[in-house]
């Protein structure tokens, strides 16, 4: 024991003062008692007294050094006590803990011997985490396509274009998806139903009105973006109309064709200023028709890169300053306050999710379908206050998922629409190189920012005196705008001109 020695030692000490002092006592009683049963004379007498007087005074001096000794020795058999309180109570929890860990090692060995599609419940259900051995998900295997052709804006062959990766993912995670359907989608019918809300004709019953898409580099973001648009301009009433920027100066490879694009850092204030007189456009035609915005175009307002031109309210240094990135984050969040009433989408794409450097405020945040890819879903689920409000149990469930997804390589992304649950999704896989728009930059540039195509076509339509011809059409809208309408488009357009199909 820690004071073991020690209160040995004192022990003895104490023992030897205590006969001491009996001795001292002894001597003093029988000295000075003897002349009372003793016949001595007058000298032995005084001899007797004195000595005992002396014991006396050393046994009271004594009894006083003693009682300090005992304390002493008291306090030591205290803490020695004490000391030996706490070994046996920390070695109660030493095998306290070692049979806890010896007990979790025989329920793990117990479920490594179930069957693989069994193992992720009781995981889960048992905090088995790293102790359980997970399938290895097969290697990526994508089976060989045939060339798409560039499709017109809105015209994907869903079918050819869309298919999970890494389908061994899916068995592992079957048991969660099970157990959460509203939280993890492990199919990819979730863009058509995020697309789908966005484009009901249904005014009042629309949702997810602009989207914020955010993740790292090459993590598929522009990608994401042109599908979204493509998507929604399908169910368009006429031909939508799709304006953007991309400060990277035509190195995305987009999956949608552009009503007008504005290339590079320098043309940033062209194209806000661009932006803003094409939704004054949009209001003018929504006044025409009336609130419920019977025949207006989707309009598209795509902003690449927000983060970065942004720069926490700086700029680029040498290539954006403060007061243009000060106005384009109030142009971006006046996009999604005041243009959803007109079949406006602003979709955003970024880096950081953090509003400090993106600009969005986070009453704006809440007006937009957020999708985190990849690595920054994970970030917002440890940071969760400022995106996801759902119970500690749900968010766990969200966290191991991600965690699954990623360390099996599957492109996937956190989803919190403005209305419903958030849910982990797989990302569906896009035939890129048959998909990707090659844009017409001149025809673009060379069109006037305040033409409107629709007035346009509809007075060369009251001039000509007749219904136009389908490729006449076809033709003076591929003049006007640069691009090619498909036969859907066409028929819609004649529609809107009054030209029901016969």
């Amino acid at each position: 024991m820690v004071f073991q020695l020690e209160r040995l030692v004192t022990s003895r000490v104490v023992s030897v003062e205590r006969a001491t002092l009996f001795s001292l006592g002894a001597s003093a009683v029988m000295c000075l008692s003897a002349p009372f049963f003793l016949n001595t004379d007058r000298a032995m007498t005084g001899m007797l007294l004195g000595a005992g007087t002396i014991s006396a005074g050393l046994f009271g001096v004594s009894a006083q050094i003693a009682e300090g000794k005992q304390k002493i020795h008291a306090s030591l058999e205290e803490a020695d006590l004490k000391a030996l309180k706490q070994e046996l109570q920390g070695k109660a929890l030493s095998h306290h803990v070692k049979s806890a860990i010896a007990s979790k090692r025989d329920i793990a060995a117990f479920i490594n011997g179930l069957p693989e599609h069994e193992r992720p419940r009781w995981i889960q259900e048992y905090g088995m985490q790293g102790l359980v051995a997970l399938p290895e998900p097969p290697a990526r295997q994508v089976p060989p396509r045939p060339g798409i052709p560039n499709p017109e804006i809105a015209d994907i062959d869903e079918e050819l274009v869309q298919s999970i990766i890494n389908p061994g993912a899916l068995q592992v995670l079957q048991t969660i998806a099970a157990n959460y359907p509203s939280y993890i989608r492990l199919d990819a019918e979730w863009l058509n139903q995020v697309c789908d809300a966005a484009a009901n004709h249904d005014m009042t019953k629309r949702s997810n009105h602009h989207f914020y898409i955010s993740g790292g580099t090459q993590s598929g973001k522009s990608t994401l973006a042109g599908v979204i648009v493509n998507k929604i301009a399908s169910k368009s009433q006429t031909p939508a109309i799709v304006l953007g920027s991309d400060p990277k100066d035509e190195v995305t490879r987009w999956l949608c064709k552009f009503t007008k694009k504005f290339d590079g850092m320098a043309k940033l204030v062209d194209w806000r200023t661009f932006a803003t007189n094409q939704i004054e456009q949009q209001k003018a035609r929504v006044a025409k028709v009336g609130g419920d915005c019977q025949g207006v175009p989707e309009l598209f307002l795509l902003q690449d890169e927000v983060d970065s031109v942004y720069g926490g309210g700086k700029g680029l240094p040498g290539m954006v300053d403060a007061d243009t990135a000060k106005d384009l984050q109030g142009f971006w969040n006046y996009v999604i306050k005041f243009t959803a009433g007109l079949k406006g989408h602003g979709i955003f794409m970024g880096q950081s999710p953090l509003s400090s450097e993106t600009g969005f405020s986070r009453p704006s945040l809440k007006n937009v379908c957020f999708m985190a890819t990849g690595q920054t879903s994970s970030y917002i689920l440890e940071h969760p206050q400022d995106f996801v409000n759902v119970k500690k149990e749900i968010l766990e469930v969200l966290r191991q998922t991600c965690e699954l997804l990623e360390k099996a390589g599957v492109r996937y992304a956190l989803v919190i629409p403005t209305r419903g649950n958030p849910f982990v999704a797989l990302i569906p896989e896009f035939d890129i190189q048959g998909m990707e728009q090659k844009q017409d930059k001149q025809s673009s540039d060379s069109t006037s920012a305040s033409t409107d195509w629709y007035e346009e076509i509809k007075k060369w339509a009251n001039e000509l005196g007749r219904r136009p011809k389908y490729q006449e059409l076809k033709q003076k809208y591929q003049e006007l705008t640069g691009q090619v309408l498909n036969e859907k488009g066409i028929t819609l357009l004649l529609e809107n001109l009054g030209y029901p199909e016969d």
